[in-house]
């Protein structure tokens, strides 16, 4: 062992090594829950208030009105660019959706309701295709279609109603937009 530099080098090995390691082991720290840090004041909320469920009453004449409002929009004719519905009673009421239209040209709007007295539907287009903004009010006693020129680009489509406080009831409102 003499020949390699004897015990010497071995002790100055081993205090690099532990040096080493002792530097490597200082660079960890551990914590547990006591030593955690203050959360901020005011960083927990609240949840947001639910909604109140539906009446199993109002649920079945939704889904009946669905039903038929479904029919009712299955009449329009032309493919479909858009097609959306929802409820048209108590609170959220209403929808909004946008499609691409791919060619400019006429097309048909077909609006409907059922279980409500009467709803708003709002079609719009970008303002630089120079399309003005298109309202249906309508009552829910008929299915209404109007044709309309939309340009290239996208359109969209919200629902009103012209009570959104009135309570639940299972009204639906829906519009489709075809082509051709």
């Amino acid at each position: 062992m003499s020949e390699l530099g004897g015990t010497k080098t071995a002790g100055w090995a081993a205090l690099i090594v532990g040096l080493l390691l002792g530097a490597g082991l200082s660079a960890c720290t551990y914590e547990d829950d006591a030593d955690s840090p203050p959360t901020v004041a005011g960083s927990s909320r609240r949840p947001a208030p639910s909604l109140p469920t539906k009446d199993p009453e109002v649920l079945a004449a939704e889904t009946s009105n669905f039903a038929e409002l479904k029919k009712r929009l299955a009449a329009a004719p032309g493919s479909v660019l858009l097609d959306d519905s929802g409820p048209a009673d108590g609170p959220g009421v209403g929808f909004q959706k946008s499609a691409t239209v791919k060619t400019s040209g006429a097309h048909a709007v077909t609006a409907s309701c059922v279980g409500t007295d009467g709803v708003q539907i709002h079609i719009g287009q970008d303002p630089g295709t120079g399309s003005e903004p298109i309202s249906l009010v309508f009552d829910c006693s008929e299915t209404v279609s109007q044709v309309v020129d939309l340009q290239a680009g996208y359109v969209w489509v919200s629902l009103t109603r012209n009570d959104p406080t009135g309570p639940r009831t299972g009204a639906v409102a829906g519009v489709r937009i075809t082509s051709g």
